[in-house]
């Protein structure tokens, strides 16, 4: 079974590096993607379609072998609560606290609100430094310390697979080694993974198969 499987599908963008044209792409689990691209607005563009993010001209996307009707966004949600995503176009609710906005996934799935952050929550926030700053709003944090807090909702969904932009960027120095440990607990479960890095130690610990995104189409190297 495929964690992801595009089929045919076809992005269109105004900005003609962003395009992605009739491509064929599965995700299983333990796979781990570097991608390598002809351009960084296409690369990204790729993430936000794993991500279900942007919907598409044609083609099919299945999550788990299920077909994903894209005319609802209540049909996504299901499958967005599976799949993690930590790029820079990734952001906060802005008008609640960001404990509320780490909880936020399960006061709609678990429909409560008297819900508390578990110990592994906790953890994060005490190791990334952002303990203190959870009942501030998103607005009100330094940008690193938002990352960190972006970085922590995503890794504590308990994903399936993890969508990464340029964590060496996004996690930003001082926090990046602490996030490569995080993620190598990660791996060690069989996430899967696809990435954009530029850091060559990260994508020859964390990659097992490269993507090669040129013109808007696609080539797999194992």
């Amino acid at each position: 079974m495929y964690l992801i499987n595009l089929v045919n599908y076809t992005i269109d963008s105004p900005k003609e590096d962003c395009s992605l044209d009739k491509l064929n792409f599965a995700v299983s689990r333990g796979d781990a993607f570097a991608i390598i691209a002809d351009s960084p607005d296409r690369a990204h563009m790729f993430l936000r379609a794993l991500s279900m993010l942007v919907k598409p001209v044609s083609g099919d996307f299945y999550f788990k072998d299920k077909k994903i009707d894209f005319s609802d966004y209540r049909n996504l949600l299901p499958c967005k609560k599976k799949i993690g995503y930590i790029a820079s176009d990734a952001a906060m609710i802005s008008n609640i606290s960001v404990r509320e906005n780490l909880l936020y996934q399960r006061y709609y799935f678990e429909n409560l609100l008297s819900l508390s952050l578990d110990e592994t929550a906790k953890k994060l926030c005490e190791n990334f430094g952002i303990y203190d700053k959870l009942d501030m709003r998103p607005g009100r944090l330094r940008s690193v310390d938002l990352r960190s807090a972006i970085a922590i909702r995503e890794l504590i969904k308990s994903p399936d697979i993890l969508l990464l932009e340029r964590p060496e960027d996004f996690m930003g120095h001082a926090n990046f080694d602490l996030f490569v440990e995080v993620l190598r607990d990660k791996v060690l479960t069989k996430i899967s993974l696809v990435f954009i890095s530029y850091d060559k130690d990260f994508i020859e610990e964390f990659s097992n198969k490269k993507i090669f995104l040129k013109g808007g189409n696609l080539d797999i190297v194992k």
